[in-house]
């Protein structure tokens, strides 16, 4: 569906496994303690002849993007908006577009952009290595993105990075990067103090991308989008009453041998009353 993505994941993927195949490891968000120390791999020599191993950078799968799991779904009727008792309101509109502008990627499709496939984060950058094929080993900052913050925020982490544009060694830049998972990486490194040595590094990795302009143009062309028959949901986080304590922020719990109770924070909201339920919205005409 997008000509664009389709390429960058080909890229990450089934293009990048040049000799391994790892089994993608599911249950967990984030690597292993020892994924983040990098390990020295010995090259096999052979007697009389050079190293047997290929030098050339080998990028698998190591653990997919998993789409977040949202427990309610609501939809919003485009043909009530604003009307009298409709919670269908212009800046509820706004809200879910601000959202969905989030979570989309322009491409090449004849509607001019569709939801991405992972989370969508801002990440400033320092180039450490080329691999090759526009893909940089990058030391990188981002935030937290995604529902519940389903991509961890880094700090002055490394990561792998598809950029759109030739930059070289060394310079810093920020671009908007798509989540694909976390690849192993074996490569040999060629910046200090590890220069020469032939490692393996298990990394988070982007695709660079440019997302959806939050504009009124850009609204006008959503709502366009949808009016023509597209199908378009968004997912958020929609702040409810929590159940627990019935919006109260404590339990009560009886003291013994006296009449009054003693007030608990409650476990469920951590006392602020509510809690962030997984929602996605269908936007129909």
């Amino acid at each position: 569906m997008i000509a664009r993505l389709i390429i960058a994941l080909l890229a990450l993927t089934a293009g990048l496994t040049v000799q391994a195949q790892t089994t993608p490891a599911l249950g967990t968000k984030k690597p292993e303690a020892a994924a983040e120390t990098p390990t020295t791999e010995k090259k096999p020599t052979v007697a009389g002849a050079a190293t047997v191993e290929d030098e050339a950078p080998v990028i698998t799968p190591f653990r997919p993007f998993t789409l977040p799991v949202t427990k309610n779904t609501r939809t919003f009727q485009l043909s009530k908006l604003n009307k009298p008792a409709a919670t269908e309101t212009t800046k509820e509109l706004q809200r879910l577009f601000s959202a969905y502008a989030q979570q989309s990627i322009i491409d090449g499709s004849p509607t001019g952009f569709s939801k991405a496939t992972g989370y969508l984060a801002t990440i400033n950058y320092s180039i450490l290595q080329d691999l090759g094929d526009k893909r940089f080993l990058v030391k990188a900052a981002w935030p937290a993105a995604g529902p519940n913050d389903g991509l961890a925020a880094g700090v002055d982490t490394m990561a792998i990075l598809l950029l759109d544009h030739p930059i070289k060694v060394g310079e810093i830049g920020h671009c908007t990067g798509m989540h694909v998972g976390t690849v192993s990486l074996l490569f040999t490194a060629s910046f200090p103090p590890l220069t020469g040595k032939r490692l393996t590094l298990r990394r988070e990795a982007f695709v660079e991308c440019n997302t959806l302009e939050e504009s009124p143009a850009g609204l006008q062309k959503f709502v366009d989008k949808i009016m023509h028959g597209a199908e378009v949901s968004v997912t958020t986080n929609e702040m409810i009453t929590c159940k627990k304590c019935g919006g109260l922020g404590f339990t009560s719990e009886k003291v013994k041998g006296s009449l009054t109770e003693k007030h608990i924070n409650c476990s469920a909201c951590d006392g602020a009353k509510s809690v962030a339920l997984p929602t996605e919205t269908k936007i129909i005409p």
